[in-house]
């Protein structure tokens, strides 16, 4: 196949800025191994040149993104809401989160175990849905001019006898 000029220009310029395989890998935090696994799986995407593969820091990103973006976005919730009550360690925690790292970067850098980290998201994750789920309670909750009629409870008790 021969390329003319302009695609050649095109495509090299294209593939300046790949990224190598294990390039790749570092920038996510990954494995050499478990990062090839996502590939070939699919989950990925990349450029096969010859024997190697060649992947966009774009194409990267949007895959962090995926992955941990649920993650970023609880933190920014818990963040913003100080009713939710963070602890100084899940504050700090939100922080890192925010700033895109991943859980396993963040238990480095704080020193700590990956479980340790991994059980305080559990716990602000907890938080956030609680608080989440009373605010769709009071806003469903109908303001006084709203009311609805008030209807009257029953009880099961003995029932009335009926006159004979």
């Amino acid at each position: 196949m021969v390329l003319r000029s302009s695609e050649l220009h095109h495509n090299l310029q294209y593939l300046n800025g790949m990224l190598t395989t294990h390039e790749a890998a570092k920038h996510l935090d990954l494995s050499y191994w478990h990062f090839m696994h996502l590939v070939e799986a699919g989950r990925i995407p990349g450029v096969r040149v010859v024997d190697r593969w060649l992947f966009s820091p774009d194409d990267l990103n949007d895959y962090k993104r995926s992955k941990f973006g649920v993650l970023e976005d609880m933190a920014k919730t818990a963040l913003e809401s100080p009713a939710i009550g963070l602890t100084e360690k899940q504050a700090i925690i939100c922080h890192h989160l925010v700033a895109n790292e991943r859980p396993s970067e963040i238990a480095r850098k704080l020193q700590q175990s990956r479980q340790a980290v991994h059980s305080q998201i559990s716990l602000i994750r907890e938080k956030v849905t609680r608080l989440q789920a009373t605010s769709i309670i009071s806003s469903e909750t109908p303001t006084i001019g709203n009311t609805p009629p008030t209807m009257k409870r029953t009880t099961r008790g003995k029932r009335a006898q009926a006159s004979l």
